[in-house]
């Protein structure tokens, strides 16, 4: 393909980016704009980009659409249904909020040479993710990560504590996507009741997964952590002010709908503050001809987990129910967790396995409180497990680190991880006098 035509499709592509990030904010807002709209521009900017994409990710595009597709074809002849709407609305959310905020890199979040090392660093590193992404989502890793790696971009080990502490924010926040799926599937559930359970399994798990970062002799001395200094902390902080009352005046609207919505809000009122309106426009319109193209690697990543998760739905939805049980207690949800863990780490997403276990329970009529946590532990601890977990394969798609080797890092803090959410769970069941 000529140079020409490439940057044209190049243009177009990001031009179906930008419709794609407006549908998702329409979608995240209730105005009931169809939600398919955002994925045909996906998927569309997509074919625009593919020749650009490397051989390695189109390679794991290829395998996760082929088994999507083929667990859908079985699952639709077995059971004479097709819902396919899937491949068009999973994952958009997450790719419109990346694209929002992809925007803050022109604020300018680079790192410097007064960049804080060690232990210390990674404590503080981990919390900071922790109470920034309870509020602000995934966007809090991305502008963490920029500032940390520099222009060689982030190293595993800072990728994996990032991740560890931003997840742990399920078990409490009332920003997250995972409260909302746990107590719409947990009926009777109190958000109040769950942060009492939650709050202290977050330190415990804070603490669990700094410790197992700082294991390493070679990362113990040298991880790069991020400064927690006003002049590095106004951005995620501003942001956070702006979801916090993006909330309060649009209290229907999704977190990433605010997050899509304020970031590059946020980043043209700096912009056009330090450059001017004209300067501004044009560095603004720069960035989104170059930046948003350049997200070839996460459109491919996430429209093929979209495929993949939509024919295990449907093979799923189509399998017979079996109950092996007539009670459930603490060891049964330690059970449970433990496969919606394992169910997580072959790349099924939390909201499936927590909807298929909800609707498998129903006749046994679970504690609600007890099953709650259970969803939100697996949303927690599980998708650190997961290579093909939404913040994993936004991970590699920005920064070239293979999903399966970030997950892998997480493996050994996923056990120690279980091990006080069982805990956690024998402790609620005794408490409830189950």
């Amino acid at each position: 393909m000529s140079i020409f035509v490439r940057q044209h499709a190049d243009r177009l592509a990001a031009l179906l980016i930008f419709a794609m990030l407006v549908a998702a904010v329409l979608v995240g807002a209730r105005t009931g704009w169809p939600a398919w709209t955002g994925g045909v521009a996906a998927w569309a900017a997509l074919t625009l980009l593919w020749p650009g994409m490397d051989h390695r990710q189109r390679r794991q595009v290829w395998i996760l659409v082929g088994i999507g597709v083929a667990a859908f074809v079985y699952a639709g002849y077995g059971s004479g249904q097709w819902p396919w709407q899937g491949v068009l609305t999973t994952n958009i959310a997450l790719l419109g909020m990346l694209a929002g905020v992809s925007f803050l890199q022109l604020i300018g979040l680079e790192a410097d040479d007064d960049s804080p090392r060690g232990v210390g660093a990674l404590w503080r590193t981990v919390a900071g993710v922790h109470v920034f992404g309870a509020v602000i989502n995934l966007s809090a890793i991305f502008i963490m990560a920029d500032r940390m790696g520099g222009a060689k971009g982030p190293g595993p080990a800072q990728l994996n504590a990032l991740t560890r502490g931003f997840l742990i924010g399920a078990l409490w926040s009332p920003f997250f996507a995972a409260t909302a799926v746990a107590t719409t599937n947990a009926p009777g559930a109190s958000l109040g009741v769950l942060a009492m359970w939650g709050v202290p399994l977050t330190v415990v798990l804070i603490a669990l997964a700094s410790m197992d970062v700082q294991r390493n002799p070679s990362v113990r001395n040298d991880f790069v952590g991020y400064p927690m200094r006003p002049s590095s902390l106004w951005v995620p902080t501003t942001l956070a002010g702006m979801v916090i009352a993006g909330h309060w005046i649009w209290p229907d609207w999704t977190t990433l709908a605010i997050v899509t919505l304020a970031a590059p809000i946020m980043t043209a009122a700096v912009i056009f503050a330090r450059h001017g309106l004209g300067d501004g426009s044009s560095r603004i319109v720069r960035h989104a001809m170059h930046r948003l193209p350049a997200m070839r690697g996460e459109l491919g990543l996430f429209l093929a987990a979209a495929v993949f998760a939509t024919g295990l739905n449907a093979l799923i939805g189509s399998s017979g129910v079996w109950l092996p049980m007539d009670h459930v207690g603490a060891l049964e949800a330690s059970l449970i967790l433990a496969g919606m863990i394992a169910l997580c780490i072959v790349g099924i997403h939390a909201v499936i396995s927590i909807t298929m276990v909800a609707v498998w329970l129903a006749p046994l009529q679970p504690d609600p409180i007890l099953m709650a946590m259970v969803y939100m532990q697996c949303w927690a601890i599980g998708l650190a497990a997961s290579p093909l977990s939404g913040v994993h394969l936004a991970l590699q798609g920005r920064y070239g680190i293979s999903g399966a080797r970030l997950a892998r890092g997480n493996w050994a803090y996923c056990a120690q991880g279980y091990v006080a959410a069982v805990i956690t769970l024998f402790a609620i069941a005794a408490w409830r006098g189950i």
